[in-house]
């Protein structure tokens, strides 16, 4: 059964001026050569999508919860760019679940994931700089559509659970540097109706979806690359889909003669996941995923060049060294060259409004 009374208001809808925005134009206006081109590609954003917010999986959030169903606030220490972070996430209580709580997980990280592919689409992207947001108009059917488009069918029920638990958990985000002054404490997104039926239920109904924060920094400032979406979509591990994002941001400077560097240690700190027991298992996970990118062409090749290694011989870290493949570096040389292209068209936008005013 569905929740008939969520956390959602009636309210009116964005302004035609946010639809119409440079910031919204530049965001969907991708580099490509055809229009199958066009719709495989999205945005990847700064920070907001290596935090490791969706590293609890179902199977431990199940052994974290109470016996009442109940969930603690999770918190979670990550170094990322050279600086030290901390989150903490509080779960969502499903009234849906008699109160039973949830955290955020690989599920929800794909809802997000379509409806920021959705943003880039038609007029469905809105940016507000006035009240300082920006997110999605969508349905449900919409919504539904494009998960099946990119092999995750789910039913309307599973839909609004993850919405529900996207718009109902918190997250806390502090650079521990700062001497613990948290930047930004928000839902993971937020949902209102702006539809005469505001049941969640109703396929057709108008919802729109306002995205974190660190999405609209990332929109206002240009902090956000294209990559191809529907290769990472189709990647079957969430750690998989997680380090397909992070290179596709962070590696601007791929190339033949340029190899990448990888730490174990490092995205096992980064992404939240590779917690095992026992290393071997982590170190296979981990060696699996990049088989998996050499078959999409994402490497070339990869090798281990150092072990290290602590008490009786523990395996701390070990250090690959991965070489990409050409199409990855022609993709990353579009996403460079259609990133710069987006910033002069708002510089030009900048000067040009200045010159009124004058």
């Amino acid at each position: 059964m569905l929740d008939k009374t969520p956390s959602v208001s009636v309210f009116t809808p964005p302004s035609l001026k946010a639809f119409q925005s440079i910031e919204v134009n530049i965001f969907r206006d991708f580099l490509h050569n055809t229009y199958d081109e066009l719709l495989s590609l999205s945005n990847t954003v700064k920070l907001w999508d290596c935090i490791p917010k969706y590293s609890l999986s179902q199977v431990e959030q199940n052994r974290m919860r109470s016996k009442d169903g109940q969930l603690p606030v999770y918190r979670k220490e990550f170094r990322f760019m050279d600086c030290d972070y901390c989150i903490l996430i509080t779960p969502a209580f499903l009234s849906i679940e008699d109160g039973r709580a949830y955290f955020p997980s690989a599920n929800e990280e794909l809802v997000e994931d379509a409806l920021r592919k959705m943003a880039t689409l038609q007029n469905q992207c809105f940016f507000d700089k006035e009240k300082a947001s920006c997110g999605i108009t969508f349905t449900l059917h919409q919504l539904r559509t494009e998960l099946k488009k990119q092999g995750h069918s789910r039913s309307y029920q599973e839909v609004v659970k993850s919405l529900l638990i996207l718009a109902r958990s918190d997250i806390e985000i502090y650079a521990k540097n700062s001497g613990g002054q948290g930047f930004s404490i928000e839902k993971f997104i937020r949902i209102s109706s702006f539809s005469s039926n505001t049941e969640l239920d109703n396929s057709e109904s108008r919802w729109v979806a306002f995205f974190h924060p660190l999405v609209y920094k990332a929109m206002n400032d240009i902090e956000y690359r294209q990559f191809n979406y529907r290769q990472m979509m189709q990647l079957k591990t969430h750690l998989a889909r997680w380090l397909y994002k992070r290179l596709a941001y962070y590696y601007t400077n791929a190339a033949h003669t340029v190899p990448i560097k990888l730490s174990l240690a490092h995205i096992r700190e980064e992404s939240g996941m590779l917690e095992r027991s026992r290393s071997n298992d982590a170190i296979k996970e981990l060696e699996a995923v990049f088989e998996v990118f050499m078959t999409i062409k994402v490497f070339n090749s990869f090798k281990r060049i150092k072990d290290i290694r602590g008490e009786r011989n523990k395996v701390i870290d070990i250090i690959y060294e991965a070489h990409p493949h050409s199409d990855f570096i022609k993709s990353v040389k579009a996403a460079n060259k259609r990133q710069s292209d987006g910033r002069e068209k708002r510089q030009q936008k900048t000067v040009g409004l200045t010159r009124q005013l004058r």
